[in-house]
Formats: structure tokens, sequence, C-alpha cells
């Protein structure tokens, strides 16, 4: 397994596929190793290509920034395993969208999983009739797709309210704050 993104989401991941009895590599804006509870193999983004071939299963877990809009293309996904399977569960704009149905609708990928979509309704009213893409991916018989709740149980909302609680607690103590967003990481 290949995971892009290695925050909080991307090492539960690589948990959960190393449990699996997965080869777990992934991908981090910064080179850093650090020491997890299980064997994994962390590169940076420069040596993505070479990676994707050994990429049996490519799940993304990358925030929306300027430096992942696009960042699996076309090429990128040509360099993936005829097997290889693609799960997004970062954000839709990461993954070119032509070229993703055109590998899955070819055979060129075997299977996606889509948690995220490219088109999102502005208001309630639209709703109804904005298609999650440009490309028709629910006719696809080899794509799996959920309006971004891959990451939802009944235990979210009490973790979220957990999160808020440490957050907030820290902000008042004059501490320091826990998920602090780098500005010019864009996340």
């Amino acid at each position: 397994a290949l995971i892009l993104g290695l925050g909080a989401i991307g090492k539960r991941v690589a948990r959960a596929c190393w449990g699996l009895g997965m080869e777990v590599l992934a991908v981090r804006r910064q080179p850093r190793q650090e020491t997890l509870e299980f064997p994994i193999e962390i590169h940076t983004v420069e040596v993505l290509p070479d990676l994707l071939p050994c990429a049996q299963v490519l799940v993304i877990a990358l925030p929306a920034t300027p430096a992942t809009d696009g960042l699996i293309g076309a090429r990128e996904l040509a360099l993936m395993p005829r097997q290889g399977i693609l799960v997004n569960i970062g954000r839709g704009a990461i993954v070119d969208q032509r070229a993703l149905f055109e590998a899955l609708q070819s055979g060129a990928l075997a299977a996606a999983g889509l948690d995220v979509w490219y088109n999102y309704p502005p208001d309630a009213d639209s709703r109804a009739h904005t298609p999650p893409a440009d490309y028709p991916f629910h006719e696809l018989e080899n794509v799996v797709m959920s309006p971004h709740r891959g990451g939802q149980s009944v235990e979210t909302e009490n973790l979220r309210m957990q999160a808020l609680a440490a957050l907030l607690n820290a902000a008042a103590r004059g501490g320091p704050v826990p998920n602090r967003v780098d500005v010019e990481a864009g996340y």
C-alpha cells in the first residue's frame, strides 16, 4: 500500500493496511522519519514516480493545497500496476478526474473507492442536481462512491467534541494549541 499523506488519517490507514499484512510505503511533505508501532517506509513526493509501480493500493489522504492539486494525473495513473486500486479519502482535485475516469473505464486501473467529490453543491437547493463529477463515475462497475462519509462513525461526534475541548482549554491556558494551521503549507 502506498499512502499519500501521513497525517493522523494517513497513519490510521497505514496501520490498518499493515494489520492486513500489507507492506506500507508513505509519501509526506516533510522527509523526516518517525517511529511508529509498525514498519513503514516514508518518502518525499519527489520519488512518487518510483513508488507508484509498486502500489497495489494507492490511498490518498492529502489536504487540498496548490501543491496537491492535480498531483495524480494520467502519467501517474499509468505508472500504477494494471490490477491497482486507488482510494481517495483526501480531496477530489488531487486526482485528475478525466484521467481517473479513463483509466478505470479502460481497465488500466482495476478499481477505485471515492469518498470525495469534484463538484459540491453550493447550497441546499443545488443538492438534487449537482453531479459529483464531470464524468459518470457512478456508471462504472469498478467504482465505489460514498459522499465523504468514510470516516464517520458513532464515535466521531464524541471525538470531535473532545478535540474541540482540548483546543479551547489549551488556548484558554495560553499553551500550545493542538492542530495549528500552517498557513504557508495551506493546512
